[in-house]
């Protein structure tokens, strides 16, 4: 090889460095945010949930005048069960009006710092923790 051939590798070699290192700074930048919008896309999954179950016991009210805390008897798997894509436990409980319903993250759903609980109760009422506005989003 000569010198120019040598000199013409060195700037081919450089270049294909340069994009490297600018693929590397432009995934470092894009993947979090692509992270972070799984996550919170897995929130609607928690609130599809929980008003299917909310309307299961509204039917359970109107046919047998009651609430219940065990969710088997709408033909879910346990008690307590985990949602299809298994990122929230969905479970229920009796209250001195009606049924508190919860939605908690568990697994890798626990990365998402800003929504780790979902509540519904009898009236509709929604809330969420630690923020407050996980419903609305």
């Amino acid at each position: 090889m000569n010198s120019t051939a040598n000199v013409v590798f060195g700037f081919v070699l450089i270049e294909i460095m340069v994009v490297v290192a600018l693929i590397g700074i432009i995934l470092s930048v894009a993947i979090p945010g692509y992270q972070q919008h799984v996550l919170s896309s897995y929130r609607r999954e928690a609130c599809a949930e929980l008003l299917k179950v909310a309307n299961m016991q509204q039917l359970l009210l109107a046919e047998q005048y009651r609430y219940s805390a065990d969710l088997t008897e709408f033909g879910f798997p346990d008690s307590s069960y985990l949602t299809e894509s298994g990122r929230f436990r969905i479970s229920a409980l009796l209250t001195s009006q009606g049924y508190q319903l919860s939605a908690a993250a568990t697994g890798v759903q626990q990365q998402d710092k800003d929504c780790l609980l979902f509540r519904l109760d009898q009236y509709g009422v929604k809330s969420s923790q630690p923020e407050t506005t996980c419903w609305l989003q």
